[in-house]
């Protein structure tokens, strides 16, 4: 049986596009619709939006889950310095590890990309069937008579 932490984080994670919206509506700043606005959210984010919303931590790192994971944030976590709180305000930097990380998840994502751009194009190479082998045209065509008597004989070649 899965503990209640596991259950909790997986219905955050079921539910974070829902949540996200609502998420975009409180906080426009730390959660923006343009790509170009996304950055680092300060650590200790999920408690502060836990205890805002009135959910639990698991619930509200599901949610988030989705959200840090995207690539267009793990984009601003490599391209910007500076973390920010919910109202915007500048915390604290992003460490290195961050950074790593962010770099590690966006390679993991371009290789998914590709693997299945290569599995996309392979496949309707499997799935086409290969054209047999084209008749020989070095002798001409055999009639009926002669066809006939070819099956005749392979017949008494077995019986015998």
């Amino acid at each position: 049986m899965s503990s209640t932490y596991r259950i909790e984080r997986y219905r955050g994670s079921k539910e974070s596009r829902q949540q996200l919206a609502v998420l975009r509506e409180k906080w426009p700043l730390a959660f923006p619709a343009k790509h170009q606005d996304v950055r680092p959210l300060a650590i200790g984010t999920a408690r502060e939006i836990a205890a805002a919303m009135g959910w639990s931590i698991p619930y509200t790192l599901g949610v988030l889950g989705g959200w840090k994971m995207a690539p267009v944030y793990c984009q601003a976590v490599l391209c910007h310095d500076q973390r920010i709180a919910l109202d915007g305000a500048p915390a604290e930097m992003v460490e290195a590890e961050a950074k790593d990380l962010a770099a590690k998840h966006l390679a993991q994502l371009a290789a998914r990309k590709a693997a299945k751009k290569a599995a996309k194009a392979a496949a309707p190479a499997v799935a086409k069937p290969k054209p047999g082998p084209a008749p020989r045209t070095d002798t001409p065509p055999e009639t009926a008579e002669q066809l006939r008597s070819r099956v005749r004989a392979s017949l008494l070649r077995r019986s015998a």
